[in-house]
């Protein structure tokens, strides 16, 4: 059976990332960190997008990214980089704002800020989005999907589709499906069951916990199945120099837990199931070809 799984990436700067214990929604300047001064040039990024360049290239995967319009912005020559090595550029919002908190104009906005911002650099339109952490919520459903319509988005990758402590919708479908009559696919977060429970495990804290072996298996038994999965990083998530601030101990775990061995891991998995990794637009695309029916383009 022929399976489409997806690479992807969340390209943002690690000081971007929301942590959920109260000690840690101070800013990083409060730290002692000041943010501007890693701004523009002075962090690892570039150097980290570089090497999860070559690591597709080793193995002739073509990735999609989603980048914050803030990283466009200061640094578009991280965006060319990806762009003329073949992967997708899609939108991950302007600043890493969550979701449920704006309203519809808020998003809107924020949405078609970033994607101007991309477009301008690539000279491509922009059709897919994935949310900050995975910020969807069920009341911000009947809006959401919609405004991605109006702005001629083909696809989304924003919803866990579990409970999780700060973001997710239980009882939301697994496999990719148009949540409502728009034609905007929704490709969520792969999950496993585990011990009654359904939990991450392809990407980010989820993909430096488990060891290898298990999420092999869980993506050869999805893909048996006939059920496609995607795998998600971040840049920071390969980079052992990067600053740490000083969290609690639950959020300091799970952001820097398993860094050392995650581009290993990363590694392994493109070179096992590279056969089967195709950007996502390509997918979306395919399946609106199959449908017969095309979203308006703005």
């Amino acid at each position: 059976m022929n399976i489409n799984n997806f690479i992807t990436f969340d390209i943002e700067e690690w000081f971007h990332a929301n942590y959920e214990e109260e000690n840690a929604k101070e800013t990083t300047a409060e730290r002692g960190l000041e943010v501007s001064q890693y701004d523009a040039t002075s962090t690892n990024l570039e150097s980290n997008v570089d090497r999860l360049i070559d690591l597709c290239a080793e193995n002739g995967v073509k990735s999609t990214c989603f980048i914050l319009g803030d990283v466009a912005k200061n640094k578009p020559y991280v965006v060319k980089k990806l762009f003329e090595a073949g992967h997708e550029i899609a939108s991950h919002g302007m600043s890493h704002k969550l979701i449920y908190p704006m309203t519809p104009e808020e998003f809107s906005t924020d949405l078609r800020t970033s994607s101007a911002i991309l477009e301008q650099i690539t000279g491509q339109k922009v059709v897919g989005f994935r949310a900050p952490s995975w910020s969807v919520k069920r009341e911000t459903l009947p809006w959401f999907y919609e405004i991605l319509a109006q702005e001629g988005f083909l696809y989304s990758s924003s919803i866990y589709p579990a409970k999780n402590t700060i973001f997710g919708i239980p009882n939301f479908p697994v496999t990719p499906h148009y949540p409502t009559s728009n034609f905007v696919l929704e490709i969520p977060q792969s999950v496993m069951n585990l011990f009654g429970n359904k939990v991450g495990y392809a990407g980010g804290g989820y993909l430096r916990f488990f060891p290898i072996w298990l999420i092999k298996q869980q993506i050869r038994k999805n893909n048996k199945e006939g059920k496609p999965i995607f795998i998600y990083l971040h840049p920071r998530e390969i980079d052992i120099y990067q600053p740490r601030l000083k969290l609690g101990v639950m959020d300091g775990y799970f952001h820097y837990q398993g860094i050392g061995g995650c581009e290993e891991k990363l590694s392994s998995l493109l070179e096992e199931f590279k056969q089967s990794f195709i950007r996502m637009d390509e997918y979306a695309l395919k399946l609106q070809v199959i449908l017969g029916t095309l979203p308006k383009r703005t």
